[in-house]
């Protein structure tokens, strides 16, 4: 868990929480899952996804994830990038049919989300996602919903840890960069945030973003 927020440090006026990895159980694993599924190795697996990534100047699923390829043509390119050595045992045009398996969510982190919501504070998500698998969010979605406005990196054609992504949040609930807040699982996206003047919570576990959430929200209003 790593917190940039500065004591003088305004209050938060705007949260925007990431999805999987912080909403959702860790997603570290979620590779290695689909490659034990697909009887290919990682290590294989992963270079053919990069292969796929290099003309569109990405290094993992940014054609996916900015809407470049829909999921069908992507799983088809990256099938091709692992011929002739490897024959993967799952259609990996469904990819995100595996890539969620198992997967669950954090219905305290949504209530407290909600919370703060009705403290007031403007709350969003903000996602690097694949068009093809919102039914798999939708499938884990629980009964509250704390958000105002979901940032789809698909739908907008940026992704973090672009700082435009960050400049188009601001600009939707019209807070100033030192007033909001990024809770998210990667260090690289908390980076560009701060960068810009967002407070961030570099998300572990839920036990400690709660309190830091609490902290940074409910004990400064």
């Amino acid at each position: 868990m790593t917190v940039r927020a500065p004591r003088t440090a305004p209050p938060v006026r705007a949260l925007w929480c990431d999805y999987g990895g912080v909403l959702t159980s860790p997603v570290a694993d979620a590779l290695s899952q689909v490659a034990a599924a697909a009887e290919v190795p990682a290590a294989d697996l992963m270079a053919a996804i990069r292969q796929v990534a290099e003309p569109f100047g990405g290094t993992l699923i940014e054609p996916l994830e900015l809407g470049i390829l829909p999921q069908r043509e992507w799983g088809l390119r990256v099938t091709a990038a692992l011929a002739p050595r490897w024959t993967p045992r799952i259609d990996l045009t469904r990819f995100g049919d595996y890539w969620y398996v198992g997967r669950t969510v954090s219905t305290e982190l949504f209530t407290l989300l909600a919370r703060v919501r009705g403290e007031g504070v403007r709350v969003g998500m903000l996602t690097n996602s694949v068009r093809e698998w919102e039914p798999h969010r939708r499938a884990l979605a629980p009964d509250v919903d704390p958000f105002e406005v979901t940032v789809n990196s698909f739908e907008v054609g940026l992704r973090k840890p672009d700082p435009a992504i960050f400049r188009l949040a601001e600009s939707i609930f019209r807070v100033p960069p030192e007033s909001c807040l990024l809770i998210d699982d990667l260090g690289a996206n908390c980076a560009a945030a701060r960068v810009l003047g967002w407070q961030t919570i570099e998300h572990t576990t839920v036990a400690d973003t709660l309190d830091v959430v609490h902290r940074l929200v409910f004990e400064r209003r």
